[in-house]
């Protein structure tokens, strides 16, 4: 487990592998974005097994991976995705594309 404290963005961490998770959701380049997303999925998928192996495996801790593994999902789907946000955007308001 990380020991918690603030990163320079003013984001407050409590478990090392947010600092990934938070890389990723934060990243505005879409030519990184997918290997931002891959860096938070694989500490996290390490994480997990480290879990699987614990005694003390924290629910606040599990409870926090399932809602990153979630948001990195929404992520790549409107982010990574051929069409991206704004077909997305457009599609709601109305535009034509």
């Amino acid at each position: 487990m990380f020991q918690g404290g603030k990163k320079g963005n003013g984001v407050t961490l409590k478990f090392a592998w947010q600092e990934k998770y938070t890389e990723a959701m934060l990243e505005l380049n879409r030519e990184q974005l997918p290997q931002r997303i891959d860096a938070a999925e694989k500490v996290i998928c390490q994480r997990l097994e480290e879990l699987k192996h614990a005694a003390d495996a924290s629910t606040e801790e599990l409870s926090a991976i399932s809602d990153a593994l979630r948001g990195l999902r929404v992520l790549t789907k409107t982010e990574c995705s051929p069409q991206g946000t704004s077909a997305v955007v457009m599609a709601q308001s109305g535009v034509a594309s």
